[in-house]
């Protein structure tokens, strides 16, 4: 028996060493997995890191490629040849203008053509957004559409990406049959440097009779009496006394389908869309502005000229020859007493020679925007940067402080040349942009503009060639405040090598 209790006892222990190792491989498995297991967390870890630290390195290196390819191309200008400068004339049926400064006019006279037309319409614009002039334009073209026009709308990329596309009344309109729309050179990643080059024209053609061409973008800054701060802005209204006939006319039909034909010129997406909302706000528009349905008198409300000219850039987006700014410097050379309103100014060494040799041989007054009251802080900058260079070029500044912000773009020439349009006096204007401006040759438009720039210097402080100043007998200086004036000082140290993308 005792043989047998510790057999027993011997048999117990055993199972018991057995129990515990298979315990302890079972705990030794389960602890070896969750090492593993641990292991193989770590290991997708520090993956998910390498491939976080690869996208943030390829990331980088495209902000760095970007910004090279942003910078660095645009600092080589172009010359104009022979060829680019030539001469184009302004032989033609006669063409007769309205010079349209107020912005509620602006707007009505839109209306109006585009209601007029019964064939075609052209919008192209560098800034269209869905506010409430809009929406007005918008639902004036879907009208136009709805009764059997064609309707082209061309807009800068950028600007239409970041405004139009999430509209639901543009895509209203986008979607109409007799729409057609495009997108002029959008934002394309792996293509940064042709972000610089954007399309800047502002027109609007109606049938073959008439257009309008400007300065002023499709929003409430520039269009109607919507917004209480806005921009003062000048369009040409030009009639056709015979219809497609007139030089500017059929080179600005020739512009257009040129470069609607372009391949950066990409079409918007249409999207299937109801009707209902730009036709209802259609009869609010007629009911609001009736003036612009009324019959137009047109030999009523525009003035003779003896002929029009449209100079414009290069249209592909690259870097451009300066061939509109070489037509206004020829156009300049040939006058004494000269004009300038520009929103500002920002020149290349060989735009401030060109302009020094003007004012060797005539006056020349340039009106701009006062720092205290100018919309553009980047132009207001580089004027503080360069004001003493400005100044060396013989040129008489006048610093505008009158209220709103001068947007307009115009050039006065003796006693009958009137130049007007789209482009600034900066580089982005002249190397870098599409633009346009339309040289006029009439006494009656020039001497309406002058009246209106010899206002402009009531309100404005007059810089003479040797810095002696001379206030204006309206001119009402407005007091910087320190957190503009600090503002100012840091800005103009950050964008003193990036002035040529201004």
């Amino acid at each position: 028996m005792r043989l047998l209790g510790k057999s027993l006892l011997r048999s117990g222990k055993m199972e018991m060493v057995q129990v515990y190792l298979l315990k302890f491989k079972r705990d030794t498995a389960e602890v070896g997995k969750a090492d593993k297991e641990q292991r193989e967390k770590q290991d997708i870890g520090e993956q998910k890191k390498k491939k976080v630290r690869f996208i943030k390195r390829v990331f980088l290196l495209w902000i760095v490629y970007a910004v090279i390819c942003l910078v660095i191309p645009p600092l080589f200008h172009k010359t104009v040849s022979e060829q680019e400068a030539a001469y184009s004339g302004r032989a033609g049926q006669q063409e007769r203008v309205l010079s349209i400064d107020d912005n509620m006019d602006a707007l009505l006279w839109r209306l109006r053509l585009i209601n007029a037309a019964q064939e075609r319409i052209v919008l192209c614009t560098f800034d269209f957004r869905d506010d409430d002039s809009g929406r007005d334009i918008m639902a004036a073209l879907f009208q136009a559409a709805e009764r059997g026009v064609d309707v082209r709308i061309m807009v800068d990329g950028i600007n239409g990406t970041l405004y139009l596309t999430g509209s639901g009344n543009f895509r209203e309109l986008a979607a109409h049959e007799n729409v057609q729309v495009k997108f002029y050179n959008p934002v394309n990643l792996l293509l940064p440097w042709k972000i610089n080059y954007r399309m800047h024209d502002k027109y609007l053609i109606a049938d073959d009779y008439a257009y309008i061409l400007g300065g002023r973008n499709t929003n409430n800054l520039f269009l109607g009496n919507y917004a209480d701060s806005y921009n003062e802005d000048r369009d040409i209204l030009v009639y056709e006394t015979v219809p497609g006939e007139g030089c500017s006319y059929r080179q600005l039909q020739q512009y257009f389908d040129q470069i609607w034909n372009l391949p950066c010129a990409e079409p918007y997406r249409k999207t299937v869309y109801g009707k209902g909302v730009l036709e209802e706000h259609y009869l609010a528009v007629r009911e609001t502005y009736p003036e612009a349905f009324a019959e137009i008198e047109w030999e009523k409300e525009t003035v003779e000229t003896q002929g029009i000219e449209l100079c414009t850039n290069p249209m592909k987006p690259e870097n451009k020859s300066p061939q509109l700014w070489d037509r206004l410097i020829k156009e300049m050379e040939q006058g004494k007493d000269i004009v300038i309103q520009t929103p500002y100014i920002i020149c290349s060494r060989a735009m401030y020679q060109d302009l020094t040799d003007i004012t060797n041989e005539a006056e020349v007054g340039l009106i701009i925007n006062a720092v205290e009251g100018s919309a553009n802080p980047f132009g207001c900058t580089d004027y503080l940067n360069q004001r003493n260079r400005i100044h060396s070029t013989g040129i008489h500044t006048y610093e505008y402080s009158g209220g709103q912000a001068l947007h307009t773009k115009t050039i006065l020439i003796e006693n009958n040349i009137s130049i007007v349009g789209s482009c600034n006096l900066d580089m982005r204007s002249v190397y870098l942009d599409t633009e346009m401006m339309l040289v006029i040759d009439c006494e009656e438009l020039n001497a309406s503009i002058r009246s209106q720039t010899e206002e402009l210097k009531e309100y404005s402080r007059h810089i003479f060639p040797n810095g002696t100043v001379e206030d204006g007998i309206e001119y009402q200086p407005v007091e910087q405040g320190i957190s503009k004036k600090i503002f100012y000082g840091i800005l103009r140290v950050l964008i003193f090598p990036f002035r040529h993308l201004l």
